[in-house]
C-alpha cells in the first residue's frame, strides 16, 4: 500500500469506531496506517443502533444505516475527522455531506463456514466446500443473519436448516461453542483479522456462493468538505476500488437494501491475458433465481470502462431475469429492470 508523501492536513486525527473486538482491529490497522504517514490519532467508540437492538434483524428495523448512522454524526459534529466501516455494512447512498474517501485493499471476500467443534469432528468438513458438499452434510442447524446466505443454503441444501442470529463475531462463536447451533456462517476476513483461522471451518467456494457486494474490504468515510479526504486518497486501493464499485453500483441499481438476497463479486484474474471477471445473483431459497457472468480484459483500473462492464454485467442479470425473481421474492422491481438497456 502507498503510503502518502505528500504533508497532511494536520498531524492528529480522531477515527470513529464501533466497540466491538472486529471493528476495534479495523480502527487500529488504520491508525496504523495514519502513523506511518505522519498522522497520529486517538479513537472515539461509537454504540450504534445495530450495536443496540440484537433482538431484531436490520431489515426490520432500519437496514443498514443503522451500523453507521452515530459515526456519521460524529463526523457531522466534528467530533470525529474519519470513520471506518466494513464496506459490505454501508448503505449504497451516502449522505451528501459524506464521503468515502478511501476503499483500503480488500482481504478474503469469501464466505466460511465455522463446525461446533463436535460436529466437526464427527463430519470432518473439506477445506473449501462446493455445493454438493453442502447437500451432504445432512440436516444441521445453521445459524446467520444474512438473507443472501440463508437463501443460497437453504436453496443448494434444504436439509438444512437455517436460524437467524445477530450479534458481534466473538459472541457468535462463544452461542456456537454453547451449543446454540451446529454451525455458523461468517465473512472469512473477519476471522483473518482476528487470528481465529483455528475454528475448525470450511470456505464456502465463490464461484457458487457469491458474496456480498463490498464483503473483506474496509473504507474510510469522512466530511466532504474535510482537506484529509484528499491526503486519505493514497491509501486507497484501485483495484479494489474499482470491482467494489461495480459491485455496490450493481446492487444501487437493484434497489440496494438488506431485504435484497443478493451476491456480486468481481475480481482480477492476472493470467496471460488479465481479464476482470464478475458474477451477480439474486437468490431465492424456492422460486426463481436470476445469475450473471461477465469478463474482459483488464488492463488495468485507470484504462478500464468500468460503466460499460457494468451495464454489460446489469443486461444480463436482466436477460436472467432478475424482476421476475424479484417480484417472487416480494420486492419492489425498480423501472429500469423492466427492460434491458442499451450499453
Amino acid at each position: 500500500m502507498t503510503i502518502p508523501v505528500m504533508s497532511p492536513p494536520r498531524s492528529h486525527v480522531t477515527i470513529a469506531t464501533r466497540g466491538s473486538m472486529l471493528a476495534l482491529w479495523q480502527a487500529n490497522y488504520v491508525a496504523e496506517l495514519l502513523k506511518k504517514g505522519g498522522i497520529t490519532s486517538n479513537q472515539l467508540i461509537v454504540k450504534t443502533t445495530a450495536d443496540r437492538v440484537q433482538d431484531r434483524f436490520l431489515h426490520e428495523i432500519g437496514g443498514k444505516g443503522l451500523f453507521v448512522k452515530e459515526l456519521e454524526e460524529a463526523l457531522a459534529e466534528g467530533k470525529a475527522d474519519l470513520a471506518v466501516h466494513s464496506l459490505k455494512d454501508m448503505p449504497v447512498k451516502l449522505p451528501p455531506n459524506f464521503k468515502l474517501a478511501a476503499i483500503l485493499p480488500r482481504h478474503a471476500a469469501t464466505d466460511v463456514m465455522i463446525f461446533r467443534k463436535d460436529i466437526a469432528a464427527r463430519l470432518k468438513p473439506k477445506a473449501v466446500l462446493v455445493a454438493a458438499d453442502l447437500w451432504a452434510l445432512g440436516s444441521l442447524t445453521i445459524g446467520t443473519g444474512s438473507l443472501r446466505r440463508q437463501n443460497l443454503i437453504e436453496r443448494i441444501a434444504p436439509a438444512l436448516s437455517c436460524v437467524g442470529i445477530r450479534g458481534n463475531v466473538d459472541t457468535r462463536l462463544r452461542r456456537l461453542e454453547a451449543g446454540e447451533w451446529d454451525a455458523i456462517v461468517l465473512a472469512e476476513a473477519s476471522l483473518d483479522r482476528l487470528g481465529l483461522r483455528d475454528q475448525p471451518s470450511s470456505r464456502l467456494g465463490p464461484d457458487w456462493f457469491v458474496p456480498a457486494p463490498g464483503q473483506g474490504a474496509l473504507a474510510l468515510e469522512t466530511r466532504v468538505d474535510d482537506p484529509l479526504a484528499d491526503w486519505l486518497k493514497s491509501l486507497a486501493c484501485p483495484d479494489t476500488t474499482l470491482a467494489v464499485n461495480i459491485e455496490r453500483e450493481i446492487l444501487a441499481r437493484l434497489g440496494g437494501d438488506c431485504t435484497l438476497p443478493f451476491g456480486c463479486y468481481v475480481r482480477g484474474d492476472r493470467g496471460a491475458i488479465p481479464q476482470l471477471i464478475a458474477h451477480a445473483a439474486v437468490f431465492s431459497s424456492r422460486s426463481e433465481m436470476a445469475e450473471a457472468k461477465h469478463s474482459q480484459p483488464y488492463p488495468d483500473a485507470a484504462s478500464f470502462d468500468s460503466k460499460a462492464f457494468t451495464d454489460t454485467l446489469m443486461n444480463k442479470l436482466i436477460e436472467g431475469g432478475v424482476a421476475k425473481a424479484l417480484t417472487q421474492l416480494g420486492l419492489q422491481v425498480p423501472s429500469g429492470l423492466k427492460t434491458s438497456s442499451k450499453t
